[in-house]
């Protein structure tokens, strides 16, 4: 089965141009991962108050809610740690 070129005109509405796209910064990122953990967070204490109130009795998923949570919670911690040793070296570089 050959295969043609593919007209431009299809992809017309699909191409961006360069000043159109917009490009993610470090701030974009790490706001991006600080929202996700915490949703992770509200939904292990979600998990862990339906738990409490006997709305669930599965012990299984509340601890892996639980330990997802001390994990990401870990994590946040050590990215939080980074960036800042890194912004003291920049702050210590001479110009």
């Amino acid at each position: 089965m050959p295969v043609g070129p593919i007209e431009t005109s299809s992809l017309q509405g699909v191409l961006l141009t360069e000043n159109n796209i917009k490009k993610p910064d470090l701030g974009d990122h790490f706001s991006d991962f600080l929202s996700k953990a915490n949703n992770i967070m509200k939904e292990s204490e979600q998990i862990g108050a339906d738990f409490a109130a006997g709305k669930h009795n599965n012990i299984h998923d509340t601890m892996i809610a639980a330990e997802r949570a001390t994990i990401t919670f870990k994590l946040v911690g050590a990215v939080r740690n980074r960036m800042l040793m890194a912004y003291q070296e920049v702050m210590n570089m001479r110009m």
